[in-house]
């Protein structure tokens, strides 16, 4: 009876009304052709990897790719790092690569200048930055990013304290910050100050003194001294003291007894 009557109330409702029953979903159509497998290659300028360097107590993840550039210390030690990449220094935290004789600020100062996080990239570097980077990428040989950082101090040297311009440049083989110190020293009045002799060493302290006293005693009507004006009195003075090269032992401690005294050109 249910079903004749279904039949009927069917057989009466016009064709939109035609109640619709859902029939099995259809199968999809098949594959025009077999799967393949899809050889996929890493691509040459983005697929890097990372690595865990432990710089006094604290734990830094960067990538690679800058280091190796930039870097033949970093791409050699790289290259010699086991094969297992669960006995690989820097892969966990537990075995990171250390750096040693290394300040935690320089080397993340160093990275944000590497990698930096902002878009678009911080433009302006404090001195202190700058700094940090040219210590470390002189003691990692990174040229490029060395030229930058001395490019920038040099833009501003005379913000840079006195002696540190003279240490620093000894010490990362900036000769020009060298001679920006020279210059400031053989002006400054009452000459070098006893704490700065303390700084740079007596004897290096004495013979810039010695450059500012035969400056003054020919200085005529000049107030200050320019830097073609000290390296002449420089040579001046070495041509009484030829078993010491004031430039040389200056931008490199111990080396006019290497060269035999000879002074290296200004």
């Amino acid at each position: 009876m249910f079903t004749e009557n279904i039949e009927e109330m069917v057989a009466m409702s016009p064709p939109s009304e035609v109640l619709q029953i859902p029939g099995p979903v259809d199968p999809p159509p098949p594959c025009p052709c077999p799967a393949t497998e899809v050889v996929c290659t890493r691509n040459e300028n983005f697929y890097w990897e990372n690595s865990i360097f432990l710089v006094g107590d604290e734990l830094f993840r960067a990538p690679r790719y800058q280091f190796i550039k930039h870097s033949d210390t970093f791409r050699t030690m790289f290259t010699l790092l086991q094969t297992d990449a669960d006995a690989v220094e820097g892969n966990t935290d537990d075995k990171p690569i250390r750096l040693y004789g290394v300040d935690k600020f320089d080397f993340e100062r160093l990275l944000n200048f590497m990698y930096p996080l902002d878009i678009p990239p911080v433009l302006t570097r404090s001195l202190v930055e700058w700094i940090s980077i040219l210590k470390l990428s002189t003691m990692w040989a990174m040229t490029e990013i060395r030229n930058s950082a001395i490019a920038h101090i040099m833009e501003r040297h005379h913000e840079v304290e006195v002696v540190q311009r003279i240490t620093l440049g000894r010490s990362h083989g900036v000769p020009a910050l060298v001679r920006s110190g020279l210059v400031t020293l053989v002006n400054q009045d009452g000459g070098v100050t006893e704490q700065q002799a303390r700084l740079l060493g007596w004897e290096t302290a004495l013979r810039i003194q010695w450059v500012r006293d035969k400056l003054m005693a020919s200085r005529g009507y000049s107030c200050s001294f320019d830097e073609n004006q000290v390296r002449n009195a420089t040579t001046s003075v070495l041509c009484e003291d030829a078993s010491w090269s004031f430039e040389s032992e200056i931008f490199e401690p111990g080396a006019s007894k290497r060269r035999g005294g000879r002074p290296r050109k200004w």
